[in-house]
């Protein structure tokens, strides 16, 4: 990623925590799809020359993150628009998990501390999650556990191993908060921390994959 396109996409960012910060609704509505949309196009302008399956993926990992975002930010209005935020990003994981999958080596001792959170989380969350919500979001943290193993289990070079791995757990991080968030306990500024995380991720990710594309 160069210099200006960093500058722009985490200028973004900032204007979309300041609005929700401030209560600027339609800021937040105008600012948070363009983030995943921006980091597609910045990665397709990069690999279009040489469009191979793992970008084409990576471009519909970033489309369903777009979706997910666009539907999370109507949940307070109808809860529904949170299951189908979780449906998008349950595709975006599994397609990072393919993805990421693709350059990895099963290292089971690697796998170890994602699987364990996974369990822990679930468990710690199984009673205060609605019966409805239950299944879903079992489904999803096993499905974000995966993506952060592939993301621990690929053979690449430093940097794009370091990137890639350092999004993932960040990834995995601004979920949980979303989650914590909503079914335990009320974190105080909660879009910040959800967003500054998962902004972060999402760039690292993308950054990473660049970082090891051996042909561009």
């Amino acid at each position: 990623m160069t210099r200006n396109e960093t500058i722009f996409y985490f200028s973004l960012g900032t204007v979309n925590i300041l609005a929700g910060i401030i209560g600027n609704e339609w800021l937040g509505y105008l600012t948070k799809p363009l983030l995943m949309l921006t980091l597609g196009f910045f990665y397709y302008q990069k690999t279009k020359a040489k469009l191979i399956l793992q970008d084409k993926l990576m471009l519909v990992a970033l489309l369903f993150s777009c979706l997910g975002d666009s539907f999370l930010m109507f949940q307070r209005q109808n809860s529904q628009f949170f299951l189908l935020g979780l449906g998008a990003f349950l595709v975006a994981q599994l397609t990072y998990y393919y993805v990421f999958s693709q350059e990895g080596q099963t290292q089971y001792l690697k796998r170890l501390p994602f699987t364990l959170y996974a369990m822990l989380f679930v468990g710690l969350l199984w009673n205060k999650i609605p019966p409805d919500f239950l299944m879903p979001i079992i489904v999803y943290a096993f499905a974000i556990m995966f993506m952060g193993i592939g993301a621990v289990q690929r053979q690449t070079n430093p940097k794009s191993y370091r990137l890639v791995l350092i999004g993932a757990i960040l990834f995995i991080i601004s979920d949980s908060f979303i989650a914590v968030n909503k079914f335990a306990y009320n974190i105080p500024q909660s879009s910040v921390w959800i967003m500054a995380t998962y902004i972060a991720a999402q760039y690292l990710i993308v950054a990473g994959m660049l970082a090891g594309r051996k042909n561009l």
